[in-house]
């Protein structure tokens, strides 16, 4: 053999071994990368269910008692809900969705529970609410809806799922939910079309569901923002984590401190966060929101994986298609929905 035959066995060998080397390299990352997902979904289970059976534990522990320490042991317990809350919402980055939805049902169970003892442990003056309405605007003073049923009418299992939904099956009509009923509550809307929707002050969390041509405002949200089934819909969201799923053509003008997630949606356009209230610089430091730290343009695809060519499912909104002045937007979508407005 010559020796420009030995110099090409030489440099296939070479070449093999290089990718030999190659693929073993990639191999030992890929299997890193997994060992450290496992790790921390198993750290996260280990977190979450000790906390759980912590918040169980002295929820159990409740018995009558004295009226101030009764107070201070509720303000501990829900104090330990939201921080479990706030777990779950920046640990949904590497959650899947089913994960998410079980967690987010066990907390709200513990709440429903925390708030049911609370009634019970500690009664207070009872008082009916009503929904005072004004023409085609309707203000929610019961947290429920028009179609709530009565507290006294609910055992322990209807009230938890009676706390599901805020507002739901509505159409063309406009709601208010003030901030006597929203201050660190959980907000949910469902099946709602052609409606506007304003929510002031700083609720604990949000959650809508079937929105179709709505209009949803809300201050500063302390926790977290889920939507899913939601079409042709403009949403305000300031908040610490926003979540949608199963949407399309909707633009959120938004306030996230965490980072944005989408998953099954097309057609979502994405702007900074642009309305204000005379209150809303409060809400935000109640809220526990920084409102210098925005995100808004970080966010993240579920169903776009090349980390080299941007998500076609969403885009930031051009200037010229933003909304600048909300009051005249407003008084448009009334007249177009037949919304009337005093």
């Amino acid at each position: 053999m010559d020796e420009r035959g030995r110099e090409r066995i030489t440099e296939n060998l070479n070449r093999r071994n290089r990718e030999r080397e190659s693929n073993l390299a990639n191999l030992k990352e890929l299997r890193n990368q997994e060992a450290s997902e496992y790790e921390g979904l198993e750290y996260f289970d280990q977190v979450f269910g000790t906390k759980t059976r912590e918040i169980q534990k002295n929820l159990n522990n409740l018995q009558p008692g004295e009226r101030t320490q009764l107070t201070g042991t509720f303000n501990k317990i829900f104090g330990s809900i939201q921080e479990l809350q706030k777990y779950l919402s920046t640990s949904t980055i590497f959650l899947t969705e089913r994960k998410i939805k079980t967690c987010q049902g066990i907390i709200n169970d513990l709440q429903a529970q925390a708030e049911e003892k609370k009634t019970k442990l500690i009664p207070k003056k009872k008082f009916g609410f009503k929904s005072y309405t004004k023409p085609e605007v309707l203000i929610e003073k019961d947290g429920r809806g028009k179609n709530g049923a009565g507290k006294d009418d609910l055992d322990g299992l209807k009230k938890r799922q009676e706390f599901q939904w805020t507002v739901s099956g509505r159409k063309n009509q406009e709601i208010l939910l003030e901030s006597a009923v929203t201050n660190g509550q959980d907000v949910t809307l469902s099946d709602l079309e052609n409606c506007l929707v304003r929510i002031f002050g700083h609720p604990g969390s949000v959650q809508l569901s079937k929105m179709t041509n709505c209009v949803i405002l809300t201050g500063p949200v302390a926790r977290s923002v889920f939507a899913d089934d939601c079409t042709n819909c403009k949403f305000v969201f300031a908040c610490q984590q926003m979540r949608l799923h199963t949407s399309q053509s909707c633009d959120i003008y938004l306030h996230v401190t965490c980072r944005g997630i989408i998953e099954d949606c097309t057609g979502i356009r994405i702007a900074a966060y642009s309305w204000s209230y005379p209150e809303i610089h409060r809400d935000f430091l109640q809220a526990g929101l920084d409102i210098e730290r925005n995100n808004w343009q970080d966010i993240a695809d579920f169903n776009w994986l090349s980390p080299d060519r941007p998500s076609p499912n969403w885009k930031k909104m051009d200037e010229k298609g933003l909304i600048e002045h909300w009051d005249v937007f407003l008084e448009q979508f009334r007249r177009e929905n037949s919304i009337s407005h005093q």
